[in-house]
């Protein structure tokens, strides 16, 4: 893989600059503690599960798959009664009990302080939508390298009531012991989105743990902060119950992994965890079943979560996020050591499997090696590109500025004047004139109105090309605009619509002229681009 040395001397430079403020390789006030790890999680071969399951909890699982039953546990040589188990996943990865579930074991509920390493709660992923079985585990170590709260993965054979259901993935669960690792305090609220698509803080979230009361006050007050549309006052309000420096390292990480089915780029696979000691919200990862799925994924996308929208429309938010992205990608994303952590952990599974499954498995393997290779020379190239502007909407409107003149006519000219008390953009046709004023926004997916007023004066059209006159227009997103000014007109207003469909991107708006003769002058003050609802 190349990397150009600008670029790597630059995320080298603020790599530097920042690991001087932190004091750390991670994110400043992540508090890992230097606990031991437990046997599930120091890796070699996979720890071997019995799930024994009674007929009456299998008859109640077949009704009610989310249903804690009661079960039996063996797990190496432990084995542990009454363990409340209950089926797991979403569309996508949810399987029947005939099938290869997957498993929610939550240790303590029906038998107090009931422990297995040292965890009350684990969770066994088939890992369908993941045949190499290890993402989760990818995006864990990627989490935690950069300070962050994440569950720890490793792997287990599973069988239940006998019959040999083959390799899942091991997780720990969002539970008090794995909060004491990363916080001072356990006691604050922890949330998590309900069951459905995309649930956020503006919307119906669940109360799972914590002393703080569960009236979603806190969350509320989140909410509010992010909505403010003055972006200084809303950045100030943001930082005050937000930890917003790890939340920026959070969304820069699940852009720089293609994490497409988490918070920022779905609302979607995510925890939410109110620290009483900092009085601020921190955001964890999970889900991480579908990473790194295309190598060309913007580092700039469409956010989904509306706490990501609302920081990165922030001058501060963005400045950092940029920032954090290049730091992460030169301190974290390493390729040789990613993918020599994925091929040692594929070789040491693959030793337990049968030579089919193994096999398949190291394929699987190679592809996510091949795919960590891709994103990181896609990253690398889009990090050496300046960074596109984005508008401050403001209501829905934001101003334009930014313009620079492009192609002045022979015989014409193009300034900037006042006339009629407004500062204008200039145009001063020769006897062939295709001139412009040009100016380049980012913009995120939706439908966009760029108008302006304009005022024409012996604009005589052009006897070539299909249209000439004094009008707007955006290259490349077959506008629908007002028709051109041609001959006299006092001030028009001119709009023209385009869309976004699916992706953000970098869009550029023109204040043209194409005739002959004659003079177009473009108010200023009045230039601007609007969200138009549907």
């Amino acid at each position: 893989m190349h990397v150009p040395a600008a670029h790597l001397a630059n995320a080298r430079l603020i790599a530097l600059a920042w690991l001087a403020m932190a004091g750390w390789l991670g994110v400043a006030g992540a508090e890992v503690k230097g606990l031991v790890e437990p046997d599930l999680f120091k890796g070699g071969a996979p720890l071997r599960f019995q799930l024994e399951i009674p007929a009456d909890s299998l008859s109640t699982l077949r009704k009610e798959p989310r249903t804690y039953v009661r079960a039996t546990v063996r797990a190496g040589t432990n084995v542990l009664h009454d363990v409340a188990l209950r089926l797991k996943g979403r569309t996508g990865s949810f399987r029947s009990l005939d099938e290869r579930p997957a498993f929610t074991l939550d240790l303590d509920r029906f038998v107090p302080a009931q422990r297995l390493h040292g965890l009350s709660k684990i969770h066994l992923n088939n890992s369908v939508e993941d045949p190499s079985y290890l993402h989760e585990k990818l995006g864990a170590e990627l989490f935690r390298t950069a300070g962050l709260p994440a569950p720890r993965v490793s792997h287990a054979l599973v069988e239940m009531n006998g019959r040999r259901l083959g390799l899942y993935v091991l997780k720990e669960g969002f539970a008090e012991e794995f909060l004491a690792q990363h916080f001072r305090r356990t006691d604050g609220n922890f949330y998590e989105p309900e069951p459905g698509p995309g649930s956020d803080v503006t919307g119906a979230m669940r109360h799972s743990s914590g002393t703080g009361g569960a009236d979603g006050s806190d969350l509320r007050r989140l909410a509010f902060a992010a909505s403010q549309t003055n972006l200084s006052v809303r950045w100030s309000q943001l930082a005050a119950v937000l930890d917003t420096d790890r939340f920026l390292t959070f969304t820069a990480m699940e852009v720089l992994i293609g994490h497409r089915d988490g918070y920022g780029l779905a609302k979607n696979n995510y925890r939410l965890y109110h620290d009483p000691s900092a009085d601020r919200f921190v955001f964890l990862p999970g889900g991480m079943d579908q990473l790194l799925g295309r190598a060309q994924f913007s580092l700039q996308p469409h956010m989904a979560g509306f706490v990501a929208k609302s920081v990165l429309e922030t001058s501060e938010g963005r400045s950092i996020y940029r920032s954090r992205v290049a730091l992460l990608f030169t301190n974290s994303f390493q390729v040789a050591l990613l993918t020599n952590h994925v091929r040692r952990w594929s070789a040491s599974l693959a030793s337990n499997l049968s030579r089919s499954e193994a096999h398949a498995l190291l394929r699987e393997s190679e592809d996510l090696c091949e795919r960590i290779e891709r994103r990181a020379s896609e990253v690398a190239r889009q990090l050496a590109q300046p960074e596109p502007s984005r508008l401050p909407f403001i209501n829905g409107s934001a101003h334009l500025d930014g313009w620079r003149a492009a192609n002045p006519p022979d015989g014409g000219k193009l300034d900037r004047v006042g006339i009629d008390g407004r500062p204008s953009l200039h145009i001063q046709a020769g006897p062939k004139t295709s001139a412009s004023w040009r100016t380049k926004v980012w913009l995120e997916p939706g439908r966009y109105r760029f108008e302006a007023r304009a005022r024409a004066s012996g604009v005589k059209a052009l006897a070539f090309g299909r249209t000439s006159g004094v009008f707007l227009s955006v290259p490349g997103r077959n506008g629908k605009g007002a028709p051109p000014l041609v001959g006299d007109h006092d001030w028009t207003l001119l709009r023209v619509e385009f869309e976004l469909a699916k992706e953000g991107a970098e869009v550029e708006l023109l204040c043209n002229l194409r005739a002959q003769a004659g003079e177009a002058w473009f108010d200023l003050e009045s230039l601007r681009l609007v969200r138009v609802e549907r």
